[in-house]
């Protein structure tokens, strides 16, 4: 509500909450007009988003995560800057947040300040040890039309999964984008906690992030995307492969290890080649699996 832009809609989703936040937006919604709440039976971050991307009526679409917050002039700069140059979709630069510390996290390379299409976008979302700023939904405003299909119905989120609907969402949604623009400014603040669906340590969830990726490829190969994108995606999703091997490691899940270590096999050349840069994480790769 502190937004420098004030023709602005907020959609809230109480996807079944129980620490008193149902509450909070009630109040806030009593108070302000933009502010519509919707409270349902819990059923996941996809299943919330796909309830506020239907009811949206913006001509524009923005997503923001329960437990971060956005510096006051966000909206407007990225609204000015998607209608100054006409572009399908604005990203831009972003904060790590902690309990201690607040990290603006910048691009190593460069990223151009003119308008870019669809092949620099998903170089920029999948390289991301040379592009931090571009990886997540919540730090990019969309045309809302972008996110339509041919019939002009919404996209929306793949409910069957359990983590990972943002990745295949903002690939779909990337594969829209013909016209885009990057914001250095960061405005962002992701909060990081260990207790967040994104540090979860349950295998059939770490799984489901995984198919996420998988479907990522298949769409990519599908719409003939260039192979050397396509080969940061496995390699990204090798990395996620090992982080769940080390989590089935360290509880002695044989049967997940398994599932996991045929995962990172399969991609393992993409991984060992995009990171020759940093040995330490080829061995670390190479001692997972062993396990």
């Amino acid at each position: 509500m502190n937004q420098t832009y004030q023709e602005i809609e907020v959609i809230c989703v109480d996807d079944g909450s129980t620490d008193g936040s149902e509450k909070i937006v009630d109040e806030f919604a009593s108070a302000h007009k933009q502010i519509k709440v919707i409270h349902k039976p819990n059923a996941g971050e996809s299943s919330a988003r796909n309830i506020g991307l239907k009811l949206a009526e913006g001509e524009y679409i923005a997503f923001c995560d329960c437990d971060d917050w956005v510096e006051p002039d966000m909206y407007k700069t990225l609204v000015h800057e998607l209608e100054d140059w006409n572009v399908d979709m604005v990203a831009s630069a972003w904060f790590k947040d902690n309990s201690t510390d607040c990290q603006e996290i910048k691009n190593r390379l460069y990223v151009t300040k003119e308008v870019f299409g669809r092949a620099e976008l998903l170089k920029y979302i999948y390289m991301r040890d040379s592009y931090r700023g571009f990886a997540y939904l919540w730090n990019k405003l969309f045309k809302r039309s972008t996110l339509e299909n041919k019939q002009g119905k919404i996209l929306l989120f793949d409910e069957t999964l359990q983590l990972g609907g943002d990745v295949l969402y903002l690939a779909e949604a990337a594969l829209k984008v013909k016209r885009a623009k990057y914001v250095e400014a960061a405005f962002y603040h992701y909060t990081q906690r260990e207790s967040s669906g994104s540090h979860t340590k349950d295998t059939k969830k770490l799984m489901d992030s995984l198919k996420a990726y998988e479907a990522v490829i298949n769409r990519f190969e599908e719409e003939n995307i260039e192979s050397e994108t396509i080969r940061y995606v496995k390699r990204f999703l090798a990395y996620h492969g090992s982080n769940a091997m080390e989590i089935a490691v360290s509880r002695g899940q044989e049967t997940d290890k398994e599932k996991f270590r045929k995962i990172m096999k399969k991609y393992e050349k993409e991984y060992i080649d995009l990171n020759r840069d940093y040995p330490e994480r080829i061995q670390r790769y190479q001692n997972l699996l062993e396990q």
